[in-house]
């Protein structure tokens, strides 16, 4: 139970304030997990600490790491214990040996929890403690899907502006039009806006008009003078003369080019032309269509036409006029930046508020509602230092995981608690930070990863907090983490990735393998994957007859066969995995497929489905999608429009009713009515095949249940009546099998889920499955399979956390992107309390110089978070890592997988074949786990592969039915259904094995009947039903004592020559010679003897009787009739 010396013990002392940048893979985890025993070791209460991390998965694994660890504190044998309490850092002694004994118990005893909880969660609590300091409606409901209100927010701002289109908002959303070329543009523009209102509000925090102070702030960091106009000015006398001297000097050597610039350069000094038009005709004289000044060098030709001074003199004037020309087109472009930026801050505020609006009216709060309130009510309002006192005196030690992945508004929430921390207290209390800047990745998401070092500076400024660094990985192979070293060592991404340290690892001779495959290289396919000839271009094609054949471009098919090839190989070949001294065969379980994005998962999921792999795909909001989910929505649309014989027809070609070509056309061929109107028809023709015989028996039934039953119980019944899963299991390959029942199981979720669970009607269920197939941030995703052996496929964004004896990362050449156009450009410094710059980022074309530069500082902060992203997908590897590519369509770049080969091996320029790098010793076969000597298993017997052939009863038989209205022809009483029902139920309750008192069943029948518990009614039948089971020749039923078990209202259902039997038996009784079945009756008998009226449920009691004796063939059956009113019990004569 011990392992190599941990040199960050350190930071686990309970009294230090550290903050630890942990690498990959080196026991963060453990060592949060430690901190937080050894804080209550140390005499921590647990309701005084505070765990946060981003995740509800990630808290949830942390409290239950840190239980276990308690719970092994407990149980660990003497012997044990004290190497586990090293392993900490803890010298054990008898108090503290006795002390971890109890913290088990300790932590499930505290009146107050340790709290392992999201910065969500942490800002929820303290707005639902705090509601009114902070300004929310107290009792607000979190919304955690706002695609509804964004929609209506929108329609809102469409609104308004169609109202009053010549209003502010009808022209900055024109304006917005025009600047940004069209609708999607303008659309994602405004959705940045919403996307970074958090960064809105904290810029324009305390501003009266915030839109109009965010203008005139951009008007001054874009150095615009809105009094001058640029274009008029440019054309002062001394541009007009260098102008004029230009144009002569280009005269003096009029060639066909000279001859146009000058033309130009003429048109340019029209005064009567308005200064716009005469910008546009001096640019060719001066700059090329890229906007980059022409090039004009010295050449004997044009010494010899102008003379040496007239030749520096051009030279000169080009020089000059195009530097103002670049200065006045730059001084154009920010203006109309600047205008653009003020429509864009104008509608996005508006849309803003409506958004707000939609919310607040609702009384909900969104995530983002957490943040920005919880930072004013710690940092702005009025009571900030009242609600900083009330939490600081329930925190005494706070931890925070991930911490790169904080984002400046949760920074800015945790320094008023650390300022509290920093003033000093009596109570022992402390910090510890953990993250790492090279694992930073969610940028996307407002993280920066400036905030752990500028975190780390503060808490070494106030609090004397020491910086531990982990770069020893407990995860990884020493050829895995070889590769990440030589890799980073490289210079282009040393300069992005500076504080790099290389890194080692506590497993050196594990065995480990690094393969660089070869990138695939474009070409066209055929469907079988093979090359295509190219296409003789000269033969003309007759569009009548002969179709388009469009080249298909399955480059990234291609890399995933590649990548099948690669997985079937290590597991045919027998690959061996270390664990600890043992060695075991690879599983399709241990393999980790990463991708960069989404782009291709298709392709690649299609590669490995044709290959027989299992696989768990990476698609996002994909559930609705599958054929499993639109064959049970086209059931629920047939079961409320029955005429719609497009749904009817692919229910019946699903596995629910497995119905062939040959069915649907013999339905086709029928004239009568729509498709339901002819499947009931033929239920009762003979030859009707199995399958429609079997719809038009459940279709009809099902579609009874509509309106009467909520969805999710409808869904249940059918998945029950209809063995839903079963035959779906039955219908799907083996590979895909895991993946169905999964997502049939999810859909059913969905209907709970829908609405909050408030049962929505079956119509606005379907419309809901619409709206969320339609928002595919929203869209559910398919279910994970409660189990099986699977090779997993994820984005790295997604595998954050994880991972995986085997990793293959694909699509590794992919270049980056530059998607920053019409996006939200921010920067909010560390050190400040809002974000110094706001603005639209404009496409490529239209930046100006400054909003160029702050583009470029973006840009590299996105290019160190590139390379972040290929750290933390290098690093999920423990022993084997495959990184492979496809070759860019256009261009000669490799990216990624350009950067691993040149790490590895420099100097090699064979890109056609694979790389390896290989550390340690691959474990023999004889080291694998020993499998058992003797013949293998027994195949199984090939029938029982077979599917059962199960006929559908042409008939139904209830024989309790057949008894509910018997005439009375002596006078008894056949009209008490209430009184029996009630009767039945009191029995039932009162001869339970745990049986109510006559209390609580009264009051249990009460709400049953909906009627009060003092009614005379209610008093008579509980009365009724206590002499019953008090009455002493009926104790044979009731008395535990004379019998072995007894059943209550128990069903039974069989096949009687081809007929369904069902029933339900009011009492079961088992002795150990015989069965009694009894069945109760309620009735008022009058002057009708009770043998007589017992008489006419003996057909009844005899298929009962039948039905038991298949159960218990080897006991004698009784069957009676219970007179509840008088106790008498009739015994019949069933033989």
């Amino acid at each position: 139970m011990t392992s190599p010396p941990n040199p960050s013990l350190d930071a686990a002392r309970p009294a230090a304030n550290a903050t630890v940048h942990a690498s990959a893979g080196t026991g963060k985890t453990w060592l949060l997990v430690t901190r937080l025993v050894r804080l209550l070791l140390d005499g921590a209460e647990p309701g005084r600490i505070l765990a946060v991390t981003f995740t509800r998965k990630a808290a949830a694994e942390m409290l239950e790491r840190l239980t276990e660890r308690l719970r092994l504190l407990a149980t660990v044998p003497d012997a044990d214990l004290d190497p586990l309490l090293a392993q900490m850092g803890v010298a054990p002694e008898p108090e503290l040996r006795r002390q971890a004994r109890r913290l088990y118990e300790t932590l499930l005893r505290a009146d107050f929890n340790l709290r392992a909880t999201t910065f969500h969660s942490v800002c929820q609590e303290i707005l639902q403690r705090f509601p009114l300091e902070a300004g929310v409606p107290p009792g607000f409901e979190l919304l955690e899907a706002e695609g509804d209100a964004r929609d209506a927010a929108w329609d809102a701002l469409y609104a308004e502006a169609t109202a009053a289109p010549e209003g502010d908002i009808g022209r900055a959303l024109d304006t917005l039009m025009d600047g940004c070329g069209g609708l999607g543009s303008v659309q994602t523009a405004l959705g940045s806006f919403l996307a970074h209102r958090i960064d809105w509000w904290a810029y324009t925090d305390g501003r009266d008009d915030p839109a109009a102070w965010a203008g005139e702030r951009l008007r001054e960091q874009l150095d615009i003078d809105a009094d001058s106009d640029p274009e008029r000015s440019f054309f002062n006398d001394l541009t007009c003369q260098r102008l004029q001297q230009f144009r002569d000097l280009l005269l003096l050597h009029p060639t066909a080019t000279h001859k146009k610039q000058a033309a130009a350069i003429a048109a340019a000094l029209n005064t009567g032309t308005p200064a716009p038009a005469r910008i546009e005709a001096l640019w060719p004289a001066l700059l090329t269509q890229k906007g980059e000044p022409l090039s004009r060098k010295a050449s004997k030709t044009l010494e010899s036409k102008l003379g040496a001074d007239g030749m520096e003199r051009l030279l000169e004037l080009h020089t000059q006029l195009c530097e103002q020309f670049l200065d006045l087109l730059d001084a154009r472009q920010r203006r109309a930046n600047w205008q653009l930026n003020r429509a864009w801050y104008h509608a996005g505020a508006r849309l803003l508020e409506q958004f707000q609006a939609i919310k607040r009216n609702q009384r909900q709060l969104d995530f983002s509602d957490l943040e920005w309130h919880a930072y004013q009510l710690l940092n702005r309002s009025e009571q900030a230092h009242w609600v900083q006192y009330k939490l600081d005196n329930r925190i005494d030690h706070l931890l925070v995981d991930e911490f790169q992945d904080t984002n400046p508004t949760q920074w800015r929430l945790l320094l008023p608690l650390l300022e509290e921390l920093a003033a000093g207290s009596e109570r022992p209390r402390s910090v510890f930070l953990v993250g790492d800047e090279k694992q930073s990745i969610y940028r996307f998401r407002r993280a920066d990863s400036r905030l752990l070092g500028a975190a780390s500076q503060w808490l070494e400024q106030h609090l004397a907090s020491r910086r531990h660094s982990l770069t020893h990985s407990r995860r990884s192979a020493a050829a895995v983490i070889d590769c990440v070293n030589r890799v980073f060592a490289q210079p282009e991404l040393r300069s992005r990735m500076p504080h790099f340290e290389p890194h080692g690892t506590f497993h050196p001779d594990l065995w480990g393998r690094v393969e660089v495959l070869p990138l695939i290289q474009p070409g066209t396919v055929d469907e079988d994957g093979e090359e295509q000839p190219a296409s003789d271009a000269s033969t003309l094609r007759d569009p009548l007859r002969q179709p388009r054949e469009l080249p298909l471009d399955e480059r990234y098919y291609r890399e995933g066969r590649q990548a099948a090839e690669r997985i079937q190989t290590l597991i045919a070949g027998g690959c061996l995995l270390e664990e600890g001294d043992r060695a075991r065969p690879v599983r399709y379980g241990d393999i980790l497929i990463l991708l960069r994005s989404r782009t291709h998962a298709a392709d690649y999921e299609r590669a490995l489905r044709d290959a027989g792999i299992p696989c768990l795909g990476t698609s996002r909001g994909a559930l609705l999608d599958s054929l499993e989910a639109r064959d049970l929505e086209a059931l629920l649309q047939t079961l409320i429009a029955p005429h719609n014989n497009l749904a009817l027809a692919q229910v019946l070609r699903s596995p629910l009713f497995a119905a062939t070509d040959a069915d649907l056309v013999r339905l086709a061929g029928l004239k009568q009515g729509d498709w339901m109107a002819r499947l009931s028809a033929l239920a009762d023709d003979p030859a009707t095949p199995e399958a429609l015989r079997r719809a038009a028996d459940c279709l009809p039934r099902w579609g009874e249940r509509v309106g009467r039953l909520p969805v999710h119980d409808l869904l249940d019944r059918i998945f029950f009546e209809g063995d839903v899963l079963a035959r779906y299991a039955a219908a799907t390959p083996t590979a895909l099998r895991p993946q169905v029942l999964a997502n049939l199981q999810r859909f059913l979720e969905l209907a709970l889920e829908i609405d909050s669970g408030r049962y929505p009607s079956l119509p606005r269920f379907l419309q809901q499955l619409s709206r969320l197939r339609e928002r595919s941030d929203e869209a559910p995703d398919d279910a994970p399979p409660a189990a099986g052996d699977r090779v997993r496929m994820l984005t790295i964004h997604g595998a954050k956390g994880l991972e995986a004896p085997v990793v293959l990362l694909l699509d590794a050449a992919a270049a980056e992107r530059d998607r920053s156009a019409w996006q939200a450009l921010v920067d909010w410094p560390a050190s400040e309390a809002r974000p110094s710059y706001f603005l639209l980022n404009p496409g490529q074309a239209r930046r100006d110089r400054i909003s160029r530069d702050w583009q470029a500082a973006q840009q590299q902060a996105e290019t160190r978070e590139d390379a972040n992203l290929l750290y933390v997908a290098l690093t999920r590897a423990r022993q084997l890592l495959i990184v492979s590519g496809t070759a860019p369509a256009r261009g000669s770049g490799s990216g990624w997988h350009g950067l691993i080969r040149t790490g590895l091996a420099p100097e090699t320029e064979a890109l056609d074949t694979p790389l390896v790098l290989e550390t340690g010793v691959a474990p023999a076969a004889a080291a694998s786990v020993a499998t058992p000597a003797g013949a293998e298993p027994p195949a199984p017997d090939p029938r029982l592969a077979r599917p059962l052939e199960l006929s559908l009863p042409r008939d139904r038989l209830a024989p309790s039915r057949g008894n509910e209205t018997i005439a009375d022809s002596e006078g008894f009483d056949a009209d008490g259904r209430l009184r029996g029902q009630a009767v039945h139920l009191l029995l039932e309750w009162l001869s339970a094995p745990a049986p109510i008192t006559a209390g609580i069943a009264l009051q249990r029948l009460a709400a049953w009947a909906g009627r009060d518990a003092g009614e005379d009614d209610l008093q008579a039948w509980l009365a009724e039903a206590r002499a019953v089971l008090a009455h002493p020749g009926l104790a044979d039923l009731f008395d535990p004592a004379r019998y072995e078990t007894a059943w209550k209202e128990m069903p039974l259902h069989y096949l009687d020559n081809g007929v369904l039997v069902e029933g339900i038996v009011d009492r079961l009784v088992r002795r150990a010679d015989r069965l009694l079945l009894i069945d109760y009756k309620t009735h008022r008998l009058g002057t009708a003897p009770a043998a007589q009226h017992a008489a006419s449920f003996q057909g009844q009691m005899r298929y009962y009787a039948a039905g038991a004796r298949r159960l218990w063939p080897q006991l004698p059956i009784e069957c009676g009739i219970l007179y509840t009113h008088s106790r008498e019990l009739v015994l019949l004569d069933i033989d």
